[in-house]
């Protein structure tokens, strides 16, 4: 028998949305020997681009898609041979909390700290040539429980505040 539709597969997890107020292009991001971590720097033609807020919101929505795109890719390919349907593959309700940050600095720092927590996330890379060039303009994690993003999250405040 089918799941009702929608599911409650996700009940209690949230998707974590990042997104940084200010964005510097070009960025250096340098990788520590033997560790996973980055370290963000700037060149001496590294400009600070202020996105507006419109722009912060889209940003935030892109890399929600992506989450939700990975999330529907998995179900489908859970059910490879099979005939898929609205009701094999239903519309899983999840809670989103979308964040601010300061700046792309602070966004790497935020990857970093999920990295190592071993929380899987997205990055929406704004390529927009005549204004960023190539830079992540947000994150959002798979979907979690808010326990596992305790002490890297959980200090940054609500966007739109």
């Amino acid at each position: 028998m089918n799941k009702p539709f929608p599911t409650d597969k996700f009940l209690g997890m949230r998707i974590y949305t990042v997104v940084p107020a200010t964005v510097q292009t070009p960025i250096k991001i340098i990788m520590n020997r033997g560790s996973e971590r980055k370290t963000a720097g700037r060149f001496e033609n590294t400009r600070d681009i202020v996105q507006p807020v419109g722009r912060q919101f889209q940003q935030g929505i892109h890399v929600n898609r992506m989450v939700e795109n990975h999330l529907l890719l998995t179900d489908i390919s859970k059910l490879h041979g099979k005939k898929i349907s609205a009701a094999t593959v239903p519309y899983n309700v999840i809670t989103g909390i979308t964040l601010a940050c300061r700046d792309s600095f602070e966004l790497i720092h935020i990857g970093n700290l999920l990295e190592a927590a071993n929380i899987r996330f997205f990055e929406f890379r704004d390529t927009q040539e005549d204004l960023y060039e190539d830079v992540v303009t947000a994150l959002a994690t798979v979907p979690v429980t808010p326990f596992a993003v305790a002490g890297i999250l959980d200090y940054l405040p609500l966007w739109g505040r």
